[in-house]
């Protein structure tokens, strides 16, 4: 595939409740950006991996920003995929609120220069701080029940930023022990952190007693809308 610094390949746009995290509820624009640096083993949109999948449409910064200027959503969710993957500073429309779903492996503020596992090479320049430090990030670490690795270097970035949370999750309670141990590591209050329940059917949500110890230990809890509301269903 043709490397190309203006280009934003896109799985799909829709308009939705945002589901998930510190901002859920909220009537948002979502953009699924196309390809992901992991290979999660749960993972809901695994169509957004590959380039083979054949799911998405190239995009350049101004046809991108005419799309969202001509949405009447205030909120804009920048989601994948892995959206780092661009250079999502170059996105920004003056009146819209930003929030950005992110795996957390990459640093914004730093360079990238990244083959993925289908063999798509991606390049982009260092993102402005003064400009995505506006947008809400939600970040997501992956616990070993998804089978990637956590990236300390990263996350100890995403540690020391305030305009960040972070969001787990779950299967079970030896899920919770696993945040508490990286919450020790890396100096992460747990008021910073969502906690969401692994499934997307409603059955897969309503575990009342995982709730329960997700709230002694001092966690937010992140109910899955979109799940409970749609399933699986795509564009929701």
């Amino acid at each position: 595939m043709e490397e190309n610094k203006d280009v934003f390949y896109l799985s799909e746009h829709f308009v939705s409740l945002q589901g998930e995290g510190n901002c859920a509820g909220l009537n948002s624009l979502f953009l699924r950006f196309h390809f992901c640096n992991l290979t999660c083993t749960w993972c809901d949109t695994k169509y957004t991996w590959v380039a083979a999948s054949g799911q998405f449409q190239p995009y350049t910064s101004a046809t991108l920003k005419a799309l969202i200027s001509a949405h009447h959503t205030e909120q804009v969710i920048l989601t994948g995929g892995e959206p780092t993957l661009y250079r999502l500073d170059n996105l920004v429309v003056p009146g819209k609120k930003y929030h950005v779903e992110s795996n957390g492996v990459f640093i914004p503020t730093a360079p990238l220069a990244v083959t993925i596992a289908d063999g798509t090479a991606f390049r982009r320049e260092r993102m402005d701080e003064s400009v995505i430090s506006h947008f809400n990030w939600v970040i997501s670490p992956k616990l070993s029940n998804a089978r990637q690795q956590i990236n300390g270097q990263s996350l100890s970035f995403w540690a020391a930023k305030d305009y960040c949370i972070f969001k787990f999750i779950i299967r079970n309670e030896a899920d919770l022990d696993e945040i508490e141990s990286i919450l020790k590591r890396f100096n992460i209050a747990g008021n910073k952190v969502y906690v969401g329940l692994e499934g997307q059917s409603l059955e897969s949500q309503l575990k009342p007693a995982l709730v329960d110890e997700i709230v002694s230990r001092g966690f937010n809890f992140s109910p899955r809308l979109h799940v409970m509301l749609w399933g699986a269903g795509r564009g929701k």
